[in-house]
């Protein structure tokens, strides 16, 4: 008798989850154009010290892709 109630219970909550999840609305994601090429940059004299050349790249905005120049970083 007591396992007929615990499957009973477990079939309803089954029931209401699926139920619940019925009403979840997904939204399609956009999709976004392919990026530009990539830039040639002139990469200029490394400053003194530990510094690493980081390449610029195509940053997307809302109205498009914008250009991120390149620059040196410091390596710690």
């Amino acid at each position: 008798m007591n396992t007929r109630k615990s499957a009973k219970a477990a079939i309803c909550g089954g029931c209401l989850l699926l139920l619940s999840l019925s009403g979840c609305v997904v939204r399609p994601v956009a999709s976004r154009p392919a990026p530009p090429p990539a830039r040639i940059e002139v990469i200029p004299a490394a400053p003194p010290g530990r510094y690493v050349w980081s390449p610029g790249y195509h940053r997307y905005r809302r109205s498009g892709y914008v250009w991120v120049p390149g620059r040196y970083r410091r390596i710690r």
